[in-house]
């Protein structure tokens, strides 16, 4: 409509001819029989005409008003839809999701819902979703008036959303009815007398009388089509424009003048007409308009005059107008930035002598949007006049899309140039296209090169910088180019899928040079084959008595471990009793011994009893180990008992010296798979160190703790410290930190050793970081799984 009114207002009304009426009416009077007959007649055919007109005009609005509200409500089910998946999606409740959803009042599933009543609006869903599950239908209507929307995301239960169709469908105009038909269920909402009618459905748009009322009825399918949307209006058989134009063909046929009568016709006919093509026009711009809406598009026209810019609906949108219609050249530039507004102004000025109209410009909306105008000239139907004409396209995307292959081609350059290797790229015809520096660089052609060049004549040009050229006896397609420079290009040349050939160059200057040296190693290793073959004779002899020495090595190993195990445990024997008769007298549980002097003699053999029993006890360990003959009994434990008992032993010592012994054990430790009397003699072991090298008033830390599959057990304490060239030795048997003829601290030099072994019986290693002079860190790690876990080597970690 607005664009026939635009065409309409750019022109005036033509002006009747009166000469030419007077004549009319001249011969109209001798033809005033003949006029009145088929005055009578015309009248009452076009009347009739018209009625069907209008009947099938009704029509086809009705149906596009059944379609429109199908279309709403499948458009409720895309939207009903993706609520469901979002809920399925676990990321949002069911019931949250319908409540942020709108149009949408509950998201259930079949399975939920069937707990229901059958009389509430659940229970009637589940009852609609079972027969639209058998019909194969997504949309529904359910007896108590809802729509269901069905959505099997999982076969096993499917999920259901509703919503009441009052909701969609709105309340219809007065005399009509709209009537939704589905799974045997009817809802319907507007004039009560026309139910019967509505209810009655058609598969066409038709008018129909039922119970006395002729009504207009057209249905359209909603989704899949178990649901169908009937919309009825009351449709007279005799309206107020059939009485008027029955009285308009009686006055006209009771006119007394058949001149005037005849004027009044033709002017009729022709405004008739002009509706008629307005009403088409209207149509067709209605359809246009659709169609444009749905591509992002409008249309426009300017008839080179001022304020002569005709605007569709999309047009305006498009460049942010407010409204369609008639605008002026200024108003679409005041959408335009200012830096654009020569360039718009100028190709509307251009058009007049070229004959067409093409501009990209941006215009100001929120957000920015690209818009492209194209057009052309030509002569409107209506008016006679000319008029460029065209349509105007949101370009935003594909603005966007050609500035993305900008950037990605951009970047590719930047990274081909960044390549220090030759390239280039041939057409099909095998013409150089494109090529980067180092290309031009390494075979010294700077200013030789140009597009379009063969590739034949590339290769004969750069041939002044090639010393030798060989082809890969795998690939006919690479090439091996010794530059005269000392460089050695890999050349490899590939076709791409349009045809074209790609060109890119390796340097292999170091893999050359590496290889050459391969050949000479080659060549020495040939020589020294032979030599080694002369020396197999005397090499067999070495591995023999290798062999036997070994064999000795490891029977005297054998000797000394049962020798020292021998030895021990006869010493231990004779040692119980010193230590048993000493610690009686020590006590004198057999009565005072007289001199104080004889209780502290008996309290030294006690104390050096014990101590010469703790040396054979390492020592035999240490010889079991050797000997393979020690073993350990795994068992869930907690990790801080062994710890605390080993502390509780060594407690006294500790307070001898005024030392402060600290237990830092991590809250919550797994149970560790591990022999207990093994880790309680590792920590002894470790704590009596760290009390013996720790001066009075000084602090010992242990710390127990999990560090990932493992337990660590660590003793730091503040003592004189390890010098680092004494670390590496101090986890074998009998080393100590000071020499044998001037150190101050009893001991055998077992205990690290010891600790270490049984370390590896369990599975773990032992750690040990010193600082000299102030401190020393020895721990321990055990897998939580015990000794069949993964087995590490010992690791020491100076500080």
């Amino acid at each position: 409509m607005a664009r026939s009114q635009a065409r309409s207002q750019l022109t005036p009304a033509a002006a009747a001819d009166t000469a030419a009426a007077k004549a009319e009416a001249r011969r109209l009077r001798v033809l005033v029989p003949l006029i009145l007959g088929l005055l009578a007649l015309a009248l009452g055919l076009k009347a009739w005409d018209e009625r069907q007109t209008a009947e099938a005009s009704r029509l086809i609005q009705i149906e596009s008003e059944a379609r429109h509200l199908a279309a709403r409500i499948e458009a409720a089910g895309n939207v009903a839809i993706t609520a469901i998946s979002i809920a399925e999606g676990g990321s949002v409740p069911r019931a949250e999701t319908a409540s942020l959803t709108p149009g949408i009042d509950a998201i259930v599933s079949l399975r939920d819902a069937s707990q229901s009543p059958e009389t509430s609006r659940l229970g009637a869903g589940v009852a609609a979703a079972n027969r639209m599950m058998e019909e194969g239908a997504l949309i529904g209507l359910s007896a108590q008036g809802d729509i269901v929307f069905l959505a099997a995301l999982d076969e096993r239960n499917p999920v259901m959303a509703l919503t009441q169709a009052s909701q969609l469908i709105g309340q219809p105009g007065e005399g009509a009815r709209i009537t939704l038909l589905g799974e045997g269920n009817t809802f319907g909402t507007g004039d009560t007398s026309l139910t019967a009618a509505a209810a009655a459905g058609a598969s066409r748009p038709r008018i129909i009388s039922t119970g006395g009322t002729r009504a207009a009825i057209a249905c359209a399918p909603a989704g899949s089509g178990a649901l169908s949307v009937c919309v009825a209006v009351r449709q007279p058989l005799l309206t107020r424009a059939d009485l008027l134009s029955f009285a308009i063909f009686a006055l006209l046929v009771a006119a007394p003048t058949f001149t005037l009568f005849g004027l009044s016709r033709r002017l009729s006919l022709r405004q008739r007409e002009i509706a008629i093509q307005e009403t088409r026009n209207e149509e067709s711009d209605r359809i246009l308009g659709l169609v444009m809406r749905g591509a992002r598009a409008g249309y426009w026209e300017w008839y080179q005059g001022p304020g002569a810019l005709f605007l569709s609906e999309g047009a305006a949108d498009l460049v942010g107008i407010a409204s369609s219609g008639r605008v002026a050249l200024e108003e679409l530039l005041d959408r335009v930035p200012v830096e654009s507004r020569s360039y718009v102004k100028e190709g509307f000025s251009k058009a007049r002598s070229i004959g067409w109209v093409h501009l990209t410009f941006i215009a100001q909306t929120s957000p920015l949007r690209w818009i492209e105008m194209r057009g052309s000239v030509s002569t409107d139907p209506v008016t006679g006049t000319t008029v460029f004409g065209g349509i105007m396209m949101d370009a935003t995307e594909r603005k966007q899309a050609e500035d993305r292959v900008k950037t990605a081609e951009r970047r590719l350059r930047n990274a081909i140039e960044g390549f220090n290797g030759p390239f280039a790229l041939w057409d099909t015809r095998k013409r150089l296209l494109y090529w980067n520096r180092a290309f031009a660089l390494d075979f010294g052609l700077q200013d030789t090169l140009r597009p379009g060049m063969s590739h034949d004549t590339v290769v004969i040009a750069r041939a002044g910088a090639v010393a030798n050229e060989r082809r890969s006896e795998e690939d006919m397609r690479t090439t091996m180019l010794a530059l005269r420079n000392g460089r050695w290009l890999k050349m490899v040349e590939r076709a791409t899928p349009d045809g074209g050939l790609i060109t890119v160059g390796i340097d292999v200057t170091e893999n050359v040079r590496n290889e050459d040296e391969l050949k000479k190693q080659k060549e020495k290793l040939r020589r020294a084959a032979l030599d080694l073959e002369r020396s197999e004779g005397r090499s067999n002899e070495l591995t023999r008595k290798y062999s036997e020495e070994k064999e000795k090595a490891e029977r005297a190993a054998l000797a000394k471990s049962a020798f020292l195990a021998n030895m021990s445990h006869e010493l231990r024997t004779p040692l119980n009793a010193v230590i048993g008769f000493s610690e009686i007298m020590t006590n004198e549980l057999a009565g005072p011994l007289g001199d104080p002097s004889y209780k502290e003699y008996a309290k030294d053999i006690l104390m050096s009893g014990q101590h010469l029993l703790d040396m054979i006890n390492d020592i035999l360990d240490m010889a079991k180990i050797e000997a393979g003959k020690m073993t350990i009994s795994p068992q869930p434990i907690d990790p801080i008992d062994p710890v605390d008992a080993a502390m509780r032993m060594i407690r006294r010592k500790a307070e001898e010296k005024a030392i402060n012994l600290v237990l830092e054990a991590e809250d919550n430790l797994p149970d560790i798979d591990a022999d207990h009397r093994a880790i309680r003699q590792m920590m002894l072991n470790l704590l009596s160190n760290a009390v013996k090298f720790t001066d009075n008033a000084g602090t010992i830390t242990v710390r127990v703790e999990q560090r990932g599959t493992d337990i660590y057990f660590g003793v730091t304490d503040t003592g004189i410290g390890i010098p680092p060239e004494d670390l590496p030795r101090l986890a074998q048997p009998f080393e100590q930190v000071a020499k044998t003829k001037d150190r101050n601290h009893e001991g055998t030099g077992l205990g690290l050793a010891l600790t270490k072994s049984f370390a590896e019986m369990h599975g773990g290693r032992m750690l040990l970081s010193s600082i000299y002079g102030e401190g020393t860190t020895v721990a321990f790690v055990l897998p939580i799984g015990g000794p069949s876990a993964l087995r590490f080597d010992i690791q020491r970690d100076v500080a």
